[in-house]
């Protein structure tokens, strides 16, 4: 807890001032109140002491994404484990478009007065990408504001804004080349094998199913295993992450993958790092798949260029492949093989 100095000095003047009258109007009453008002300060910050350490703050969202033009709704709520209520907390929090950098901070003043309660905080974007709202800091004071206690609730959650589902695109039927039979197929069912490559400290929009919980638990930070990759699927949709068609490639990249999935065919996405020049794939199966694969797809680096990905890709890959190259509205098929 911390003294607010101002405050005391505030008090201090209020009591010396009615002092003062009570002496030199001679009125004795005064002093019943002067000596009332003296007492209610360690009560306040007693009780206070009692009370600060038993609320509980969350962060969560009405919707797991939303379209462009729609407000992200994010909900604030706060559990009070005590019978005592407070009157008010200031929340400060920072919210942005990853593609669209702000830094700057905003202060939310919430009323204490109930056991629970939630509030909707509303950030509007027309653009897409990863709106994320981090609460940086909570402040809350007893009742007559001597002391106060800030919490650093670290909450943080990102919600992906997509663009509505576009036109159907026509893509030609596609035949896999060399794919595996189905024997191979149900063995490596999904996008990695079980063979760790790595630990590394966890990023926005890693899969929850990859944190390694018990080193995560142990060194009190989130870590993630890295897992070898041994993709089954031999169709991969490569968007490139141009800044300047960005907004283009990703509704393309959502009639795509809207197309692909009406006629059945089995693809994988595959997002680009462009600083560390590496691969993620998901399997597209659903709409839960698709906005973990878009959160994911979001935080990586934007960069200037074309056929970045497309070149890496072909470079580097081991087996062969059908590749659906998305650059804006422009969609292009081409192969790589051993």
């Amino acid at each position: 807890m911390k003294i607010l100095i101002q405050t005391v000095f505030l008090y201090l003047i209020i009591l010396v001032a009615f002092i003062a009258l009570s002496i030199i109007y001679n009125q004795p009453a005064l002093l019943i109140f002067i000596f009332a008002f003296i007492l209610l300060i360690p009560v306040s910050v007693i009780i206070f002491s009692k009370i600060c350490n038993s609320f509980e703050f969350h962060l969560s969202s009405t919707a797991p994404s939303v379209e462009t033009d729609n407000d992200v709704n994010f909900l604030f709520s706060y559990e009070n484990k005590s019978v005592l209520p407070l009157f008010t907390a200031n929340v400060i929090f920072h919210a942005e478009n990853r593609y669209f950098p702000n830094n700057a901070k905003q202060t939310l003043s919430i009323p204490l007065s109930s056991r629970k309660n939630q509030f909707r905080i509303p950030i509007t974007t027309s653009e897409i990408g990863l709106v994320t709202l981090k609460i940086e800091k909570i402040i809350i004071h007893d009742y007559m504001c001597i002391v106060k206690k800030e919490y650093f609730p670290h909450l943080e959650l990102s919600v992906p804004v997509i663009p509505p589902k576009g036109i159907e695109r026509d893509i030609p039927a596609i035949t896999p080349q060399d794919g595996l039979d189905e024997f191979e197929e149900s063995e490596y069912k999904g996008n990695v094998s079980s063979d760790v490559k790595e630990i590394r400290e966890y990023r926005p929009g890693d899969r929850l199913q990859r944190v390694h919980w018990k080193l995560s638990a142990k060194l009190d930070d989130l870590f993630v295993k890295e897992m070898a990759h041994t993709s089954s699927l031999s169709i991969v949709i490569l968007p490139e992450l141009d800044k300047e068609n960005i907004n283009n490639t990703i509704k393309t990249l959502i009639s795509c993958i809207d197309t692909l999935n009406q006629r059945e065919d089995r693809f994988e996405l595959c997002a680009f790092n462009n600083n560390t020049f590496e691969f993620t794939y998901f399997s597209i199966n659903g709409e839960d798949t698709l906005i973990e694969a878009l959160t994911f797809l979001y935080c990586q680096p934007l960069y200037e260029g074309k056929d970045i990905a497309l070149s890496t890709y072909e470079a580097s890959v081991n087996k062969p492949t059908t590749i659906i190259h998305i650059v804006g509205n422009r969609i292009s098929l081409g192969e790589t093989s051993i």
